[in-house]
């Protein structure tokens, strides 16, 4: 196990893209599961897919239920994240914040920076995201990333981050990633890129 996997709880970011490619993939996975999971509108719909039951099952989700007291909060995030996954189109392994972030780091505002320097995603769309919540939210939340990312994203690192959205140190990764500040950030706040492999 890599420094990366290890920061990942056991390389849960790299299952799930594994499962991507296996289910969501627009070429190499199923059609039919991957659009099943587009119309899900609730994670309860989610249930109803074997698919979606089978990343549980290898995220190690299951195997909490009998040992746990946030099972319901798991199962949840893990069901929202295969309705997120559904709608990615490429695997690109570049993190959602590196694409949709700052390409260097500013200097001044949003409004004095060069249009062809601006970030993808407002600063102001990038501090609402900071402060949602789990569920739905964010379920939602991270359906518009992957749709204004074009569907390009990195997959293990966007499912590493969806899993540990709950912590203070994805979310500081995620703000020095958005800036393009990762050379300034703390060691222990900015992990390495995860393998996919």
């Amino acid at each position: 196990m890599n420094i990366a996997e290890a920061s990942d709880g056991g390389g849960k970011g790299a299952i799930a893209a594994q499962w991507w490619g296996r289910f969501c993939h627009p070429k190499k996975g199923d059609a039919a599961i991957r659009a099943r999971l587009r119309r899900c509108r609730s994670n309860a719909q989610v249930l109803g897919i074997p698919a979606a039951i089978y990343l549980l099952r290898r995220l190690g989700v299951l195997a909490e239920v009998a040992t746990s007291t946030r099972v319901d909060a798991s199962v949840d995030t893990a069901l929202g994240l295969a309705r997120v996954l559904s709608h990615v189109s490429e695997d690109t392994g570049v993190s959602p914040m590196r694409l949709l972030g700052w390409p260097s780091p500013p200097i001044g505002s949003e409004a004095d920076a060069d249009p062809s320097k601006r970030p993808r995603l407002s600063e102001v769309r990038f501090r609402r995201l900071l402060q949602v919540g789990s569920g739905e939210e964010q379920v939602a939340a991270f359906t518009r990333l992957v749709k204004l990312a074009g569907g390009e994203v990195g997959v293990a690192m966007l499912s590493r981050d969806y899993l540990r959205w709950y912590r203070d140190t994805t979310k500081h990764r995620w703000a020095f990633e958005y800036y393009a500040a990762t050379s300034a950030a703390p060691a222990t706040a900015i992990p390495t890129q995860e393998t996919t492999a």
